[in-house]
């Protein structure tokens, strides 16, 4: 894996809760490999750390995509066919970081980056169902529905995400992209547990400390 692509505001609703104009683009910005925790099997408990420089760190469940062939300046059905496999997973955020980042117009990356700030599960390959793409994704904590959506809900396809990307660099076989999270985000803290499921998919996470 070379990176991990995310795209930013990808539902109207969750641009509108942050009180942001919903692009007409995607909104990209890119995680390293080294932020990255793994669920490898069903019903696994990822024991996560928050950093001790922030004060609101966010969940962000999004779908997310292995990324099976290389690419640059891909057409919508090149994109689509480089769509290996889908999970479910965490793009965890410092909000407060990201505000103030926001607020002097300045790139995110200290709001985004960080340790275990991305989380993904189990993959389901898309050879084998497709179909897959139109059950409900959610994130539970502590045992209370914090965010559900379905792919339909994207302003954005996955395919039309990974397509833009690939006309400013290069998409390399094994990376990961994130698709964006719907409404509902908001802060977690050490003690909480968070479920999250997708189709066959379940695993959870627990915040144990800050680091």
């Amino acid at each position: 894996m070379d990176k991990i692509i995310c795209v930013g505001k990808n539902y109207a609703d969750h641009a509108a809760e942050l009180g942001d104009v919903h692009p007409e683009k995607p909104v990209l910005f890119i995680k390293p490999p080294s932020v990255l925790r793994k669920a490898l099997r069903n019903n696994d408990v990822l024991e996560l750390c928050l950093p001790l420089h922030s004060n609101q760190v966010h969940h962000e469940i999004e779908l997310v995509f292995r990324i099976d062939r290389d690419g640059f300046r891909m057409n919508i059905e090149q994109a689509q066919e480089a769509l290996g496999a889908v999970t479910v997973g965490l793009d965890m955020t410092l909000r407060d970081l990201q505000t103030e980042a926001k607020k002097r117009g300045t790139p995110w990356t200290t709001g985004k980056v960080f340790p275990d700030a991305a989380v993904i599960g189990p993959w389901i390959e898309l050879s084998d169902s497709r179909e897959i793409l139109q059950q409900e994704f959610m994130l539970s904590i502590d045992g209370s529905i914090k965010q559900r959506a379905k792919t339909k809900d994207m302003s954005h396809s996955p395919a039309e995400c990974l397509a833009y990307a690939s006309q400013f660099f290069p998409i390399c076989r094994g990376d990961i992209l994130f698709t964006g999270t719907p409404v509902g985000v908001g802060p977690v803290e050490v003690g909480q547990h968070g479920t999250l499921q997708f189709g066959s998919v379940i695993y959870s996470v627990k915040w144990i400390s800050k680091s």
